[in-house]
């Protein structure tokens, strides 16, 4: 029988490097990922010097022309739910009033961002915005080294896909990074809070409880009965956290992360050995 398979390059973009990941995708969505290290990288060059080092990162790798799955982490990101306005009557109107929400949460100028959401009618809607500036840089760049965008979403958003299946109709979920973690209340299936936290260097399963019972009373939610991680989890969490209640469950661990988990067993290895 035919195997239908596509490759592509997973980019995992972060303030200061890069995580890129080939992927082989088969038509029964199995998954494969072949990881390399981190590659140092400066989102805040100019245009010229940008491109000249996005060339440099994946000229020296071997698939560099394959279709590009960009992740955007959430600390160059903005969330925040919509809730449906009154007197809006299309997607217009939608776009106009999450703008005006972006300016006075965040004291940003709208026009700098690009805003995209799962526009809800009559329901809250979970809105993101992307630098624009971020996002012309990048696009400059993959049309110079002659590679195809496939896809662009921010971190949140492609671990939320990823784990859809077992979202909590009334939990949180929380996508998890080496500096931000962010967290999103559900209530019937929607969204109706999301926020995110800058991760402090030491931070442990006492810390994360404080972090929810603190956000609860802010928002006035009734704290998680259930708790989904996804991301880059800190083993710390799961050693301690994970392992002691039901409530907080695991859903998906990046790539990444397994090879950081499996670096620190090995080197644990090697000190006994020695």
């Amino acid at each position: 029988m035919l195997k239908f398979f596509c490759s592509s390059l997973l980019v995992d973009i972060n303030t200061s490097q890069f995580h890129i990941s080939r992927q082989t995708a088969k038509i029964r969505r199995t998954t494969t990922l072949e990881a390399t290290a981190p590659v140092p990288f400066d989102i805040e060059l100019d245009d010229h010097h940008f491109c000249a080092h996005w060339q440099s990162v994946f000229t020296s790798y071997p698939d560099r022309k394959l279709l590009l799955e960009l992740i955007v982490d959430d600390v160059l990101v903005k969330y925040f739910v919509l809730a449906p306005p009154a007197q809006a009557r299309s997607l217009k109107d939608l776009h106009a009033a999450a703008q005006m929400r972006l300016e006075t949460l965040f004291g940003v100028s709208g026009d700098d961002w690009l805003i995209s959401a799962d526009w809800q009618g009559n329901e809250p809607s979970l809105v993101c915005a992307i630098p624009k500036v971020l996002l012309e840089k990048i696009g400059i760049a993959s049309k110079q080294s002659g590679q195809q965008i496939l896809s662009l979403q921010p971190r949140f958003v492609w671990l939320w896909n990823q784990c859809k299946q077992r979202l909590p109709m009334d939990g949180w979920f929380a996508s998890v990074d080496e500096k931000i973690m962010t967290l999103a209340a559900f209530r019937g299936g929607s969204v109706n809070m999301i926020t995110s936290i800058l991760l402090p260097k030491d931070s442990d399963n006492v810390w994360v409880q404080t972090q929810l019972q603190r956000l609860a009373m802010l928002h006035h939610l009734t704290p998680p009965a259930q708790l989904l991680l996804a991301g880059r989890i800190p083993a710390a969490w799961q050693m301690s956290l994970l392992h002691r209640t039901n409530q907080y469950q695991i859903a998906k661990i990046d790539f990444a992360n397994k090879i950081a988990t499996a670096k620190t067993a090995l080197g644990s290895m090697e000190e006994v050995a020695s």
